[in-house]
């Protein structure tokens, strides 16, 4: 006879696994033919379970899709932490973080047009890509934050500027650019959030005051 104790950890094992054979599903449907083909028929006959079934996890279309963004969050490295990005070439410059971002999106239209799909929805509170962006966005701002207070720590950085007001207005030029990008694609990304972010983090002040005392130590 099973223990007990056991059942309900293999009873949730089997749904962990359920739950992530859908957004895996779902997502590559995403890629291969756009958010606005995939169908939850689709989607069951791929993860190999019933539509029924699914539905019990994944109450309608709108649940699928998230599921589908946030696993494209981690396999695009969307979840990054400041010390993975703050550190190799380049790692002085404030826009290189951003501009890396960017250029994993450029690389993927498909999901970048997911997103912005779901953040025009997110607005709602009965939405279920509500509580994602919300995530999504609080944990994006906490480690953009995180990168310029080290740069201010550092001296590349305005220590003068708020971080956390400096991470959101960030995260709204970003969505601004991507949207824009999405519709005209002419321009590049990179370097348009790269020059965003150097700004709002007083980047330039900052390698002008570096200037300056340089000039200053050889009089």
């Amino acid at each position: 006879m099973e223990d007990e104790a056991i059942r309900p950890r293999r009873q949730y094992a089997k749904t962990a696994e359920r739950r992530a054979a859908v957004a895996r599903a779902a997502l590559d449907i995403v890629l291969e033919k756009g958010h606005r083909a995939l169908t939850t028929a689709e989607v069951a006959a791929r993860a190999k379970t019933s539509e029924t079934s699914m539905l019990y996890h994944f109450p309608t279309r709108d649940h699928i899709l998230v599921a589908a963004m946030e696993l494209a969050d981690e396999e695009s490295g969307d979840r990054l932490s400041a010390e993975a990005l703050s550190d190799g070439e380049g790692s002085r410059d404030m826009g290189w973080v951003p501009a890396r971002l960017a250029q994993t999106a450029m690389q993927d239209q498909a999901t970048v047009r997911l997103f912005m799909a779901l953040g025009a929805e997110a607005a709602n509170p009965e939405h279920p890509a509500h509580e994602y962006m919300k995530h999504h966005n609080e944990r994006a701002i906490k480690e953009f934050a995180a990168i310029m207070k080290r740069r201010q720590s550092e001296g590349f950085a305005d220590p003068g500027i708020e971080p956390h007001s400096a991470a959101r207005q960030m995260m709204a030029a970003w969505s601004g650019l991507q949207g824009q990008w999405l519709v005209d694609p002419s321009f590049d990304l990179g370097q348009e959030v790269a020059q965003v972010f150097r700004r709002l983090t007083g980047q330039p002040t900052m390698e002008v005051r570096q200037m300056i005392d340089e000039l200053l130590t050889r009089i």
